[in-house]
């Protein structure tokens, strides 16, 4: 284990859709940190979320800790080393897994914990989350689950992982640290990037441009990297998304926004009448999740 890096960043799925794995490469080189981006083929694949347990599963043993990024998670704070303070205090108090509270959304949802950013630690109880998460049925995961309890069910392995921290006896090995710290969303920041330590773009229909809207906000290029760090690594394609691709993209994008704006108080009557089913009939329909 000396021979190998202590922490190691990782992120990846089936495809490279963003140029998050530029972000972070670059804040991995910047506070030395390994970091890969892979593809998370495997035989045993059936939703979407298992990419994301199979490159941890395989890493997982290369390191003393590896920190999983979803693709659409995005270091903002160059400067922060929450990583490796995070790491430190978890060491400090025999604890396996650090992960984030889920914040609120502006539409009411959240989640007690948010699975796009995670650090787990190469040990006993670490491996033992992983390998509940994997094995979780997810139906009798939503039949455990309670909305008011646990939050929005994703039907995912955000649920899994917090049904295997609930039922596996493991909340005392698990850090739940605030969503600034780690894992938060766009209507936090307010004056600057470093309102937060990581930029989660969940929810969005164009995350690419999502990413470039917000990279406006705040006068920085859509890798949300520094001009001067991007000098550093010699970082040539900058800022993919222009002229008139983009301008189509937001007039798609918009259209849809528009429409679901008008439509939104006809969802929130059905979503109403839906509140006042009792609890296990309302955790059966669609809706719920």
């Amino acid at each position: 284990m000396s021979e190998t890096p202590i922490i190691g960043i990782v992120s990846g799925g089936d495809e490279i859709r963003l140029r998050s794995y530029i972000n972070h490469a670059i804040y991995a080189r910047e506070h030395g940190l390994d970091y890969r981006v892979e593809t998370g083929i495997d035989p045993h694949i059936v939703t979407k979320f298992d990419y994301k347990v199979s490159i941890i599963r395989r890493l997982l043993p290369h390191y003393e800790w590896l920190v999983w990024m979803d693709d659409d998670a995005f270091f903002t704070d160059f400067d922060a080393t929450n990583i490796t303070e995070l790491v430190t205090a978890a060491e400090q108090d025999g604890q396996d897994l650090v992960i984030a509270e889920g914040p609120l959304e502006p539409n009411g949802f959240w989640s007690r914990v948010n699975t796009g950013v995670m650090i787990i630690r190469n040990s006993e109880v670490g491996r033992a989350l992983v390998e509940a998460t994997a094995a979780a049925d997810l139906a009798k995961v939503r039949a455990w689950w309670d909305d008011e309890r646990d939050g929005l069910f994703t039907n995912g392995d955000q649920d899994q992982m917090w049904w295997a921290i609930q039922t596996g006896g493991h909340g005392t090995r698990v850090r739940i640290v605030g969503h600034r710290e780690l894992n938060s969303r766009g209507h936090y920041y307010e004056n600057s990037l470093s309102d937060a330590f990581v930029m989660h773009f969940t929810g969005y229909p164009d995350k690419e441009l999502g990413v470039a809207r917000f990279a406006d906000r705040f006068g920085i290029g859509q890798e949300l990297v520094p001009e001067d760090l991007l000098d550093k690594y010699h970082v040539r394609t900058r800022s993919p998304l222009t002229g008139a691709t983009r301008r189509r993209r937001e007039l798609a994008v918009d259209m849809v926004g528009a429409v679901k704006y008008r439509l939104r108080p006809h969802k929130e009557k059905v979503t109403a009448a839906v509140d006042l089913l009792p609890a296990g009939l309302r955790r059966r329909l669609p809706l719920a999740s």
